[in-house]
């Protein structure tokens, strides 16, 4: 298959997956239909009924408050990725349809970007199935291990932490109304979940295909470069040839803005997503140990999983693009710009200065957007977690 074509199936497998929340990503005016509704009801229910519950637990004891609260921070980014989609429609749609024209037009420019664009699209791919089953695991074994608890020990688990008021778990009609309401927002969250990663990972990722792309190019400029300086040695003096190098220069010159421009057009569309997803894993991971270092509770270990193991992938992915702004800058700090002309050299120079100062992506204007950071948010969340659990704050 051709890239474009891949490139097209996978646009068309994300959008399948919104338009089951009833939420259309490559239609021109967004409409509001009944699944959409019950999309935004989602996290909507569980903030009413959850920060209820969790008032009312946390005044009995105050580790019952916090393990109410486990999935606080799946609110948190649940609720971002909603916003980011509903509020930025036409920017996220305009990026899909990008997608595609781009693997269109290069996909006939030879075997090479061929490969470069199979090659990132590849990368989305294993992303995916990475993303794919972890959450379905997850979430199926939350939604399934309350049932099997019931069936086999008799104990009632909810699968939400909380409870509907009104509605007793002790009663089968009350336990089966409770588990039925549950079941709303865990799949609504479940679908919500991989088709905001899914918008995002897609994204970030074709900042490498893009940087392959850019290289590719510096590639064909060089080699007219030293072309140029090896005729020097065979020409009659006097004879001069160009080996197209103006138009080469020009188009790696606008190649590179596009590059800048458009990861500056991702970081300005996902920058809150991206920070809520990982801020609220952070905050879900140290819950999830400050109760299971306590006592052992099964929703709030699996959900410890879900948090970590998310905000991995957000960071392995962000390091993955520093890697790609560093590929950048030493593919033009590697072209043979002794053989530019001085007004080539003047065009290259603002190259140069543009990659030597891109704009990584930062968290809330705290931290990158790297493994770096995922692994001090890890160590800290431990101390902290271990030190509410040790002195039962």
């Amino acid at each position: 298959m051709k890239p474009s074509q891949r490139m097209h199936g996978l646009v068309q497998h994300i959008n399948a997956v919104a338009q089951q929340l009833g939420l259309d990503m490559l239609t021109v005016k967004k409409e509001y239909i009944f699944r959409t509704w019950v999309t935004i009801s989602a996290p909507l229910t569980y903030a009413v009924f959850g920060v209820y519950w969790g008032f009312l637990e946390a005044r009995r004891h105050w580790l019952e408050g916090i393990k109410s609260s486990i999935m606080l921070g799946g609110l948190v980014s649940g609720s971002a990725k909603l916003l980011t989609i509903l509020l930025r429609h036409t920017p996220i749609r305009d990026l899909l349809h990008f997608f595609i024209k781009i693997c269109e037009d290069y996909e006939q420019r030879g075997v090479d970007f061929i490969h470069a664009l199979n090659f990132g699209i590849d990368r989305v791919y294993k992303i995916q199935r990475i993303i794919f089953v972890g959450y379905s695991i997850t979430f199926l074994i939350m939604l399934l291990m309350p049932l099997v608890l019931l069936f086999y020990k008799g104990i009632r688990i909810t699968v939400m932490p909380y409870e509907i008021p009104g509605l007793s778990i002790d009663s089968n009609i009350g336990y089966g109304l409770t588990y039925l309401q549950h079941t709303i927002p865990e799949v609504v969250g479940g679908i919500g979940f991989y088709l905001g990663d899914m918008l995002v990972l897609l994204a970030l990722n074709q900042i490498q295909t893009f940087a392959d792309i850019f290289q590719l190019k510096a590639t064909a400029l060089n080699d007219a470069l030293e072309r140029k300086e090896h005729s020097r040695y065979v020409c009659n003096v006097g004879e001069y040839k160009d080996f197209n190098i103006q138009a080469l220069l020009m188009d790696l010159i606008n190649w590179h803005q596009l590059f800048v421009d458009y990861c500056e057009l991702v970081e300005k569309i996902y920058d809150n997503l991206i920070a809520a997803q990982v801020f609220a894993a952070s905050v879900s991971i140290v819950i999830c140990l400050c109760v299971n270092l306590n006592e052992f509770d099964l929703i709030s270990a699996i959900f410890f999983l879900v948090s970590a193991y998310s905000m991995s992938v957000y960071c392995i992915v962000g390091t993955q693009i520093e890697f790609a702004y560093d590929q950048v800058y030493q593919t033009v700090s590697c072209l043979s710009w002794h053989e530019l002309s001085c007004e080539q050299r003047k065009l290259y120079m603002m190259m140069l200065q543009r990659a030597q100062n891109m704009k990584i992506i930062v968290l809330l204007g705290i931290t990158p957007l790297s493994l770096g950071t995922a692994l001090q948010a890890s160590e800290l969340d431990f101390c902290f977690g271990n030190l509410l659990a040790k002195n039962n704050i």
